[in-house]
C-alpha cells in the first residue's frame, strides 16, 4: 500500500531545484579550482621554458670551453711527456712552470667538468618537469571542457533544449550534442587565438627586452630595425585577430546582407589559397532574411568552401546561391581530388556540423564525391513568408 502511495507520490519541484543548484554550485567551484590548476601549470611551463633555454645556452658555452681546456690538457701532457724524457734540454724553471701550468688546466678542465654535469642534470630536470606540466595542463584542459557541458546542461541549455524536445532521453541526447558543438567551437578558438595572435604577442614581449639590449650594445640604428621587426609581427597579429571575429560573424551580415558578405569572404579567400580559382554566381532576386538564417547560409558556404580549398586539392571551386520563391539553394562545386564516401573519417566535425546546422533550419544536405573526380555540396534550405524581412 505504501510502496503505491509513494509511486504515485508528486515531485518535489522545489527540492529537485535545490538539488540541481547545490550540483551547479560544486561543478562552477570544480571547475574554477582545474581551470586555476591550469592557469598556475602555463606560468610555470613559461618560466621553465625560459630557464630552460637559459640553460641550454649556458651548457653550450661550458662544453665550448671543455672542449678548448680538453685540447690544452693534452698539449701539457705532451710538454710534460717531451720534458721527461730528456731533463737535461730544459732548465728547473722550465720544468716548474710546465709541471704547474698542467696542473691548472687539469684543476680548470675539472672545474669545467663539474659545471657541465650539474648543468645537464639540471637541464634534464628541467626536461622532465616540462613533461609533466604539459601534461597536467592538458588534463586541465580537457577536464574543463568536461565539466563546462555538465555545467551548461545543468543550467539553461537543459531548459532552453526541453522546449523543443518532448523525450526526456532525447532532451539529454541533443543538450549534450549541441552544447558539445558549442565547447568544440569554443576550443577551437581558443586553439586559434593561443597558436596565432597570442604567440606573436609573447614574441614581441620577449622581443622588446633584445630591442634594449641591442640599443645599448649597437646603437639606436640597429634597436630601430630590430623595432621595425616587431611592429610587422604586431600588425600581421592585429589581421589575424580581425579575422578571427570576421569569421565570428561578419558584421557586414546584417548591414549588407548574404550576398555582397559572401563575395567580401570569397574576395579574402583567393588572396588565402592564390591556386584556386573561386568563382561566386547569385541566381534570383536576393531575399532578405531573418539574421539567423542568413547567417546559418553563410556559414555552410564558408564550410563547404574552406573545406574544398584546405582538403581537396582544387584548381577550381565554384560556388552558386539561388533564390527561389520558397527555398535557397547553395551549390559548392570543386574538381579536387575528392574522397570515397563508404569510409567513415574519424574527426570530420565540419561536415557533421553542416548537416546539423541544415536539420536546424529544416533544410536537406547533399554530399556527392568519389576519388579524383571532385567533390559537390548541395544545401535546400525552406524558406517560410515569416522568415523573410520587409524591404
Amino acid at each position: 500500500m505504501s510502496a503505491g502511495m509513494n509511486k504515485n507520490k508528486p515531485l518535489d519541484i522545489r527540492r529537485l531545484d535545490k538539488i540541481i543548484d547545490n550540483m551547479v554550485e560544486n561543478v562552477s567551484s570544480s571547475k574554477k579550482q582545474i581551470f586555476e590548476i591550469g592557469e598556475e601549470s602555463r606560468k610555470e611551463f613559461d618560466t621553465v621554458t625560459k630557464e630552460l633555454r637559459f640553460v641550454r645556452k649556458e651548457l653550450e658555452e661550458v662544453i665550448k670551453r671543455s672542449d678548448r681546456l680538453e685540447i690544452e690538457a693534452r698539449k701539457s701532457r705532451g710538454r710534460l711527456a717531451d720534458i721527461s724524457k730528456d731533463f737535461k734540454r730544459y732548465g728547473e724553471e722550465d720544468i716548474r712552470k710546465a709541471y704547474e701550468q698542467a696542473n691548472h688546466i687539469q684543476n680548470g678542465l675539472s672545474v669545467v667538468r663539474e659545471m657541465e654535469k650539474q648543468l645537464k642534470l639540471r637541464r634534464n630536470g628541467l626536461e622532465r618537469r616540462m613533461v609533466q606540466l604539459e601534461a597536467t595542463i592538458k588534463k586541465a584542459d580537457k577536464l574543463t571542457g568536461q565539466v563546462t557541458v555538465v555545467l551548461n546542461y545543468l543550467t539553461s541549455d537543459l531548459k532552453q533544449v526541453g522546449d523543443v524536445v518532448a523525450s526526456a532521453r532525447e532532451q539529454r541526447a541533443l543538450g549534450m550534442k549541441i552544447i558539445e558543438a558549442l565547447e568544440e567551437e569554443r576550443k577551437r578558438l581558443s586553439r586559434e587565438i593561443h597558436d596565432g595572435p597570442a604567440q606573436t604577442l609573447a614574441q614581441v614581449l620577449l622581443g622588446l627586452e633584445i630591442v634594449e639590449r641591442v640599443s645599448k650594445r649597437e646603437g639606436e640604428e640597429a634597436a630601430r630595425e630590430e623595432l621595425n621587426k616587431y611592429r610587422s609581427m604586431v600588425q600581421g597579429a592585429l589581421a589575424e585577430v580581425r579575422r578571427i571575429i570576421y569569421d565570428l560573424r561578419p558584421m557586414s551580415l546584417d548591414d549588407l546582407g548574404l550576398v555582397p558578405t559572401l563575395k567580401k569572404y570569397l574576395h579574402r579567400l583567393n588572396g588565402d589559397f592564390p591556386s584556386v580559382a573561386v568563382s561566386f554566381k547569385s541566381i534570383g532576386d536576393e531575399l532578405r532574411l531573418q539574421s539567423r538564417i542568413e547567417s546559418a547560409l553563410f556559414r555552410l558556404t564558408q564550410e563547404a568552401v574552406q573545406n574544398a580549398c584546405i582538403h581537396a586539392k582544387p584548381n577550381h571551386v565554384k560556388i552558386r546561391l539561388e533564390y527561389r520563391k520558397d527555398q535557397v539553394i547553395i551549390l559548392v562545386k570543386d574538381d579536387g581530388i575528392g574522397f570515397d564516401q563508404t569510409k567513415k573519417k574519424e574527426g570530420s566535425y565540419g561536415l557533421i556540423g553542416m548537416r546539423e546546422r541544415t536539420e536546424l533550419l529544416n533544410g536537406e544536405l547533399t554530399i556527392h564525391s568519389e576519388p579524383n573526380h571532385g567533390t559537390s555540396v548541395l544545401v535546400h534550405i525552406p524558406i517560410q513568408p515569416e522568415d523573410k524581412l520587409g524591404k
